[in-house]
C-alpha cells in the first residue's frame, strides 16, 4: 500500500488551513446566492480528505489544483494588462489580488513537488 508522506509538516498544516479557508469562503459564496462555489467547495473537500488519509493520489490532485490556482490568475493578469494597454484604467486591487493567487498557487505547486513523497507501506506496519 502507497501512502503520501509530508517532509514539510509547516507545509503540510498551512495547506489545510489554506483549502479550510477557501472552504469557508466557497460556502458563504454559496450562501449569497452564487452556485458556481459549489464546484471548489467539492473539489476542496475531496482534496482535504485525500490529506487526512493521507492518500496517494492527494499528491496529484494537490498538483492539479494547484496548476489551476496558476492558470486562472495568470489568464486575469494579462487581461488586465491588455485592458490597460487598450486604454482601460488598472484596477490594482484586483491585480495585486491575482498576483497573490499566482504566488500562492506557484508555491503549492513547487512544495508539493519537492516535499510531498508517496513511500510505500507494508501491510504489517500497518497492522501495528
Amino acid at each position: 500500500m502507497e501512502k503520501i508522506n509530508f517532509k514539510n509538516q509547516p507545509f503540510y498544516y498551512l495547506l489545510i488551513s489554506y483549502l479550510i479557508i477557501l472552504l469557508f469562503w466557497n460556502s458563504y459564496a454559496i450562501l449569497n446566492g452564487n452556485l458556481f462555489g459549489i464546484i471548489p467547495v467539492v473539489i476542496q473537500l475531496i482534496i482535504i480528505y485525500l490529506l487526512y488519509d493521507k492518500n496517494k493520489h492527494a499528491k496529484i490532485g494537490i498538483k492539479i489544483w494547484s496548476i489551476v490556482l496558476i492558470i486562472g490568475p495568470s489568464l486575469s493578469i494579462v487581461g488586465k494588462l491588455l485592458k490597460t494597454v487598450a486604454g482601460t484604467d488598472l484596477d490594482l486591487k484586483k491585480m495585486i489580488e491575482n498576483i497573490i493567487m499566482l504566488t500562492v498557487g506557484i508555491l503549492i505547486y513547487y512544495y508539493n513537488e519537492n516535499t510531498v513523497k508517496i513511500e510505500k507501506i507494508e501491510m504489517k506496519e500497518l497492522v501495528e
